[in-house]
């Protein structure tokens, strides 16, 4: 089934799902977990401007996504990098976010 996370990602992304075997019966939970994956793996390649276009578009989603969209963003993609996050770099990662989503961002180390 096809929903506005799991399209937008693989349209925008395709290289990034290239060896995702069975997105087609991915759920958003998944997709977006499969993102983040490769997202930490961009952040460690140092790719900063392909990891500012990931979280532009994780914005969009958040933006004008459902609570669904919303909750799914925060607790598969930004969950997910929170975990591998290190005091060290937290300031370089917020400052490569997009403004609404550094709020959303930082919610998420405090809870988690």
């Amino acid at each position: 089934m096809e929903t506005k996370i799991k399209n937008t990602l693989t349209k925008w992304f395709p290289d990034a799902f290239s060896s995702f075997s069975g997105i087609d019966d991915a759920s958003d939970y998944e997709v977006l977990n499969y993102f983040a994956q490769s997202t930490l793996n961009l952040l460690k390649q140092n790719q900063i401007e392909q990891c500012r276009e990931h979280l532009k578009i994780i914005n969009l989603l958040y933006s004008g996504g459902t609570l669904h969209d919303k909750n799914a963003i925060e607790n598969e993609f930004l969950a997910i990098l929170v975990c591998a996050e290190m005091p060290t770099l937290l300031k370089t990662h917020i400052d490569m976010m997009p403004k609404e989503l550094r709020a959303v961002y930082l919610k998420t180390i405090l809870e988690n």
